[in-house]
């Protein structure tokens, strides 16, 4: 990532937080502090980091060195010492089947900070907006989501399930993001989904998820993280969807099943559901929540 301009060194206002990731800062901090570790006050300091000229940071996760840049030329520039960068094929799979993604330029590493380098594609979150939405309003957002996810499982998939890279498989969960190899068909999807359980699991318990784990279902292109929070919209368009990091090629279900487990509680997204997927999975969602009490977090 070439860059000529001489960098300044700003102190940023810590902003951008989701609710998630404030809830995630508040849980490390919480168990640093029932670790007896020491927990100082210069976490939560406004950082200092160096931009080039021009470049401001328009959002950031929980330290200065995971942020997002926006460069002149309405450039974005998305950095963090543990960037997947490959998320940046997911976002080209992404843009090759129509979806609204921003365009992706360059992907890398540089001073010790992986980068996607992409479009900034004005909007609000639908996290943002959500809240003031009428139902009217609420309704034909889903179906716009429903006609996205339509077209997504639409694409042709390669003989395996995992990331678009294929590097492996990321599964997020509450507070770690779990990687494996590559399954090349979703038996071995299934043996990993139970390798993840809690050691203490009872053998009867693996066994039985083994047993109820279907076996049938197609493979599609998946997002697994479609929350309001990476859905951008303008004037009542879904203009972007963003952060495609955990996308790849995954079972049909898993999008739904995932769809409750990123959000989180307290609005009425959920309840769109039936409105936002073209296909329900009501037994392979109540599999996923007993398997959830079970996994590691």
């Amino acid at each position: 990532m070439s860059n000529n301009s001489q960098p300044n060194r700003v102190r940023l206002p810590r902003k951008g937080l989701s609710d998630l990731e404030r809830k995630i800062r508040e849980k490390r901090r919480e168990r640093k502090m029932n670790q007896g570790l020491i927990v100082s006050d210069e976490e939560e300091e406004d950082p200092v980091v160096e931009l080039a000229e021009g470049a401001t940071v328009i959002f950031w996760g929980v330290s200065e060195h995971h942020r997002i840049e926006l460069h002149p030329g309405n450039i974005a520039i998305k950095k963090s010492i543990g960037l997947f960068l490959g998320e940046a094929n997911a976002l080209r799979v992404a843009e090759m089947a129509g979806l609204p993604v921003p365009h992706v330029y360059g992907a890398g590493t540089s001073e010790g900070l992986n980068y996607i380098q992409m479009d900034f594609i004005p909007g609000q979150t639908l996290e943002q907006t959500w809240k003031d939405m009428t139902a009217e309003q609420k309704g034909d957002i889903a179906k716009q989501l429903r006609d996205i996810l339509t077209a997504m499982r639409s694409v042709p998939p390669p003989q395996l399930i995992g990331s678009c890279d294929g590097s492996g498989i990321r599964d997020t969960r509450a507070y770690h993001t779990y990687d494996a190899p590559v399954c090349p068909d979703e038996r071995a999807f299934n043996e990993d989904l139970i390798s993840g359980l809690n050691p203490k699991t009872p053998p009867a318990v693996r066994d039985a998820f083994a047993l109820k784990l279907c076996t049938h279902h197609r493979i599609v292109f998946s997002h697994c993280d479609l929350a309001p929070r990476n859905i951008i919209v303008r004037d009542g368009r879904v203009v972007a969807l963003i952060d495609w990091a955990d996308a790849g090629w995954y079972p049909e279900y898993w999008e739904y099943v995932k769809f409750f487990q990123r959000n989180l509680p307290g609005d009425d997204f959920w309840c769109y559901a039936s409105e936002i997927f073209p296909q329900l999975y009501p037994h392979e969602l109540v599999d996923y929540i007993a398997l959830m009490t079970w996994q590691m977090p």
